[in-house]
């Protein structure tokens, strides 16, 4: 099985990229191929809405998303989203990142390819926000059900964790260790 990790943090070392970390070691050692793309580190343009996708199926633009991102995404078969949570939505370079997976939600919906043939592709949400709003991740977990969509994955599960904001603070979260070990039980 191919797992991509898709790592929404602008901060290095922060405390989704642990989540990632934890998630992908527990993933390697079940002896699956991991990968995982930095969002920030991507050189990414953002949609422009021109509706190219939804007539050719390709996106007009030749960057990081086209060439690096999305044939990862194709190989997947677990995908991974972590992201701390900015303003109750996904970081800038991650949600445009999101907003460019138009191109398979055109493939999919408007040209109808079946570019996966029936294939079982799942995907997980890691994330930590600072505050402990009940609604404090709401917006992550509807935007990652479409994202996921498009990209014809089926949203298994996820990870939240409230008031985890300090560099570092993560790691010693008292259940994170063990609902790791649950979670990436499931694959």
């Amino acid at each position: 099985m191919f797992v991509l990790g898709i790592n929404g943090s602008p901060r290095h070392k922060g405390n989704s990229r642990y989540l990632m970390s934890l998630f992908m070691e527990e993933m390697k050692a079940k002896g699956h191929n991991t990968k995982v793309l930095d969002a920030v580190k991507l050189k990414i343009n953002p949609c422009i809405g021109c509706g190219n996708c939804e007539t050719k199926g390709v996106c007009i633009f030749e960057d990081d998303f086209t060439n690096i991102f999305l044939p990862a995404m194709i190989k997947a078969d677990l995908a991974v989203i972590s992201s701390p949570v900015y303003f109750y939505a996904f970081p800038a370079a991650l949600k445009a990142l999101i907003d460019r997976i138009q191109v398979m939600w055109s493939r999919k919906y408007r040209l109808k390819t079946d570019e996966f043939k029936g294939r079982i592709r799942k995907g997980v949400l890691l994330a930590s926000g600072a505050t402990n709003g009940k609604d404090l991740f709401d917006g992550l977990k509807l935007t990652a059900r479409y994202f996921f969509d498009a990209a014809d994955i089926k949203y298994e599960s996820g990870l939240f964790y409230r008031g985890v904001d300090g560099k570092g603070e993560m790691e010693n979260h008292p259940a994170v260790h063990e609902d790791i070990k649950k979670l990436s039980a499931l694959f």
